[in-house]
């Protein structure tokens, strides 16, 4: 063999090998598996909220991966545990960031898990999207965070026109958790009630986690008030409930959608008796075919029914699915998608995302009758 045929031998044996790498290792537009960051609170003061998200999160990755494209690229879930403090959270987020190299996250119910990690997912431009965290602050977190549920703001509007309008009490005290959603419930409860020509008597803060409320319980006691607006988590409030029944104190109680857990209804018992509350808009009685298939199914993955943060947990994990349906894959192709997202279809109500990455939905007072929550209008009618 002369020289020349060797040479051109291993020139198109060299071509042949680099177009079969180039073939097997070049990029596809559609990844052999989409992965989702999760960081959820499992353990610690709002575990009630971030299991409950969790099934939602489930269930929806169960549905999808039977559809296609996803039962040949399949959607998984990365899940992080924040522990319900906002410090872990941020070492979660940054795991999922650096070492998942996830594009988008979901999950983080507690406001303050929220606002710590906004500053990484901005400067890193990955997306965030919450499924229950209220706090106003959230609105302004950054051009890459999301949130598909309701701000304070709506939620405790309708609940001071309740107060002032339903039940004729224009002399209101607030007792509130120290921790972002709580102060953000406070002082915007606070704006709509004097907006609405009422005032508040007093405020008084509570620092979570504690087992013992009389003191603050006593603070408000000597307001006499005839009414109570309550901000914060399941634990903390049933237990307020509780002593507040033991010690005698009896206004009526209006609460923040933290309240509405069965939890709550647990540690309170008889407590919890007329407590009115701001919900989001998910009916677990709906009649709507996809709200029913949810709710049986939810029910059949986890023995419980769902709440609305797990509607909106489940929807959430949709959202971001059908932009992966359109070829979306990368964060900001992500953040487009999101921010032009319209009247999505879901569960937890139809969701549009505005300029700041907030939805509107409206708002459905409940109040707990025979230790269920049933709606306002229906008890009242």
């Amino acid at each position: 063999m002369n020289k020349k045929l060797t040479i051109a031998i291993i020139v198109t044996l060299c071509l042949l090998i680099a177009t079969t790498l180039f073939l097997v290792l070049r990029p596809s537009s559609q990844p052999n598996e989409y992965r989702i960051g999760v960081v959820l609170c499992l353990t610690g003061r709002g575990a009630t909220y971030g299991h409950r998200a969790l099934n939602g999160m489930q269930l929806a990755v169960e549905e999808l991966n039977n559809t296609k494209p996803f039962r040949s690229h399949p959607i998984s879930l990365i899940v992080d545990d924040s522990q319900s403090s906002a410090r872990q959270a941020l070492s979660a987020f940054r795991k999922l960031i650096d070492i998942d190299r996830v594009t988008v996250a979901v999950g983080f119910v507690l406001s303050d898990e929220v606002l710590t990690c906004a500053p990484v997912a901005n400067e890193r431009g990955i997306v965030l999207l919450s499924t229950a965290a209220g706090s106003d602050k959230i609105k302004d977190a950054g051009d890459y965070i999301f949130r598909n549920r309701e701000s304070a703001t709506l939620q405790a509007d309708a609940v001071a026109e309740a107060c002032i309008h339903r039940y004729g009490t224009k002399e209101i005290a607030i007792l509130h958790s120290n921790a972002a959603n709580g102060i953000s419930y406070r002082d915007r409860f606070r704006d709509a009630i004097q907006r609405l020509g009422g005032s508040v008597i007093i405020a008084v803060g509570y620092n979570e986690g504690k087992t013992d409320y009389r003191a603050e319980i006593e603070q408000l006691r000597s307001k006499s008030p005839k009414a109570v607006y309550l901000a914060g988590l399941d634990n903390e409030l049933g237990l307020i409930l509780k002593q507040s029944k033991e010690v005698g104190f009896f206004p009526q109680f209006f609460a923040s959608a933290g309240a509405i857990s069965q939890k709550l209804l647990e540690i309170a018992g008889s407590g919890a008796e007329g407590l009115v509350c701001g919900s989001a808009p998910f009916n677990v009685g709906s009649k709507d075919p996809r709200i029913r298939h949810f709710v049986s199914a939810f029910k059949s993955r986890s023995g419980e029914a769902p709440d609305w943060i797990a509607a909106n947990s489940y929807d959430a994990i949709y959202i971001v699915a059908a932009l992966y349906k359109e070829g979306t894959i990368n964060a900001e192709d992500i953040k487009a998608g999101l921010y032009a997202t319209r009247d999505f279809p879901g569960v937890g109500g139809r969701t549009t995302f505005d300029a700041n990455g907030e939805v509107k939905k409206p708002i459905v007072l409940v109040v707990i009758r025979n230790g269920s929550f049933v709606p306002l209008q229906a008890e009242r009618d």
